[in-house]
């Protein structure tokens, strides 16, 4: 059995053939037990098919081998539509006779789809013959594959084709044209070509007779560059430059750092188009102006002096800078304008920037050079915004501070408005009471303006009698309250202030100290003791405890009832707390101060009176009494 009988006897095949025709109806019968030959059974005991399920072999044409070549996807394509023709083996109606006329068919089929082939190859052949090696055999089998990769080919060139059309500019270097003057410059001429085109050209090559044209004269020049990326055309009288030439040229100036000349002739994203003689450049943004940001177009049409940073592709890819000009003037004009400073002097400046951590100004007075005023110069109140003090373009009084090392100018605007701390320490004297507002809240107090400018600090342990963790859980920030100055230090900008009495009552101000005696008055009672506070006194230092043992009363009395709230006496102070600054006061030692001051008392006078003195202080007393 030759190899074509065996694929049209495999059943695996011929299913595989009957689903890639997309007949799904057509189903292969399988022999049953009645059509097959009691025969002896293969090496595994299997029954071979008798002689009705053979099939007659193939006509010799149709059975050769494929060859081996560029048709032998032709030749698959044709074995598959025969076997779609012909349909399963042993399907009714198949002849020797529909065999020869499905192959004749499938070599026709064949023959055309390889003329087809061969026309789409010869429409390539401009590609296969760029194409060298792997390349052109990689494109060969990609026709051979089907018609789809082709057209996917042909749209990709279609686009490439369609954007070189785009690229391509109006006018040819070396070309003659005719424009209208729209524009003179001290530089440049513009030029208006036909409405196609706005065109430089350098003043620098006007002859003299010629003279100076004016808007709407006629000009004529020769097309130096064409601008096709965005740049104007660029115009010459005479023939341009050779390439070469001016290639080799920057080349050589790139290499030797040299300064050349160039026309911006347009602004693109992150920097300007530059023609440096009939070749393009490009200047990023950050070197052709110091200022972050600042609007390019007005150099269009300018004539600068450039430094080649890169000339890479052969003159493809030239970048220039102008940074290294524009520091060193920079600098020249920072040094001449610092000289006209001096430390000390008011100045008026213009605020050109607002930032986080302060504000530049520059100082008119002093050829524009610009200072920092530091957000601690900014004003005497420290709470205030930035925003809220300064606007951008505000004409302000700064003083100059100083010129550091490095040439920075350090100004202060604080230092040219009244400081309000001059007059703290006699207006908030220790022990005054004033009105304020909770201006800010922090874990460790509460910032309270008193007037604008002047904050004081009320500390957490010292916002309320009771014992709280967070200022906030007995004040908000935009409260007003009263409070008392505890301390001042004007020098050091700093108030410490508490909360005033709210009782009503004018209370005289008490000093705490150790075995001393203090007026108290009853706050609560517990089982440990009594909870008092000390008249006349703010802050934690008015919070004082009695422990029960030191109440003077009988053990198991009733402290409810032996001091209600709000009953004053006076107590002894026996210590104070170092951290939390509470008094531990004592009723019984007060007593006890009292008898022995009173037992004191009375041994005195006694030693006084049994004391007689000597004989004349006797007889002086006499004489006294007489």
């Amino acid at each position: 059995m030759n190899t074509d009988e065996q694929n049209i006897n495999d059943p695996a095949d011929v299913a595989g053939n009957t689903q890639a025709s997309g007949n799904t109806s057509d189903k292969v019968a399988k022999p049953g037990d009645a059509e097959w030959d009691e025969q002896p059974g293969d090496d595994i005991g299997n029954r071979l098919p008798g002689p009705g399920q053979r099939q007659a072999p193939r006509p010799q044409a149709a059975a050769a081998t494929p060859a081996a070549g560029p048709a032998s996807g032709a030749d698959n394509k044709k074995r598959k539509r025969n076997k779609k023709r012909k349909g399963p083996p042993g399907a009714p109606g198949q002849t020797d006779e529909g065999e020869a006329a499905a192959n004749a068919e499938g070599e026709a089929g064949a023959q055309a789809e390889g003329e087809a082939e061969g026309e789409a190859e010869a429409a390539d052949g401009e590609a296969a013959e760029e194409a060298t090696g792997d390349e052109a055999q990689t494109e060969a089998q990609g026709h051979a594959k089907g018609p789809g990769q082709g057209k996917r080919r042909d749209k990709h060139r279609d686009k490439q084709h369609a954007a070189a059309q785009r690229e391509r500019p109006a006018f040819s270097v070396g070309e003659e044209v005719f424009g209208k003057v729209c524009k003179v410059t001290d530089q440049a001429i513009w030029v208006d070509i036909a409405g196609k085109a706005i065109a430089l050209f350098n003043r620098d090559e006007l002859p003299e007779e010629e003279g100076i044209p004016t808007d709407g004269d006629q000009f004529i020049a020769t097309v130096a560059s064409t601008g096709v990326r965005g740049g104007m055309l660029m115009l010459c009288r005479g023939t341009p430059k050779p390439l070469d030439e001016l290639k080799q040229a920057l080349e050589t100036a790139c290499k030797s750092e040299d300064v050349v000349f160039g026309f911006v002739t347009g602004t693109v994203k992150g920097g300007l188009e530059v023609d440096l003689g009939g070749l393009r450049a490009f200047a990023p943004a950050s070197h052709v102006d110091l200022r972050h940001g600042a609007d390019l177009s007005s150099m269009v049409g300018q004539r600068l002096d450039f430094v080649i940073t890169q000339y890479a592709k052969k003159g493809r890819d030239i970048v220039v800078s102008r940074k290294k000009m524009l520091d060193e003037d920079a600098r020249q004009a920072r040094t001449s304008a610092l000289s006209k400073v001096n430390a000390g002097t008011v100045h008026k400046g213009i605020v050109r920037k607002v930032v986080q951590w302060g504000v530049f100004v520059a100082l008119p007075d002093a050829g524009g050079v610009e200072g920092l005023i530091h957000m601690t110069e900014a004003s005497h109140d420290r709470s205030a915004k930035l925003t809220d003090i300064f606007r951008t373009g505000a004409e302000i009084d700064v003083k100059v501070l100083k010129i550091d090392d490095k040439g920075k100018l350090w100004l202060s605007h604080k230092a040219t408005t009244a400081d309000p701390w001059d007059a703290v320490k006699e207006k908030y004297s220790v022990g005054s009471r004033h009105k304020g507002k909770i201006a800010r809240l922090q874990p460790f107090g509460a910032f309270i303006e008193l007037e604008p400018g002047i904050d004081g600090l009320c500390h957490t342990a010292d916002i309320a009698f009771k014992v709280v963790e967070h200022p906030s859980e007995v004040v908000k920030v935009g409260d007003d309250i009263d409070v008392v100055v505890s301390s001042c230090d004007a020098g050091q900008h700093k108030i410490g202030l508490h909360p005033a009495i709210t009782s009503g009552e004018d209370e005289p101000r008490q000093r705490v100290q150790q075995y001393k005696s203090v007026k108290v008055a009853v706050v609560g009672t517990t089982e440990a003791g009594l909870s008092v506070r000390i008249l006349g006194v703010t802050g934690r230092a008015a919070r004082g405890f009695i422990p029960a043992g030191h109440t003077g009363t009988a053990r198991g009395s009733d402290l409810r009832k032996e001091f209600p709230v709000n009953m004053k006496f006076d107590a002894k102070v026996l210590e104070i707390d170092p951290r939390r600054g509470e008094a531990k006061l004592s009723i019984r030692a007060l007593k006890e101060d009292v008898e022995k001051q009173a037992y004191q008392a009375y041994r005195t006078g006694v030693a006084r009176e049994a004391k007689f003195g000597t004989f004349a202080d006797l007889m002086k007393k006499n004489q006294n009494n007489q």
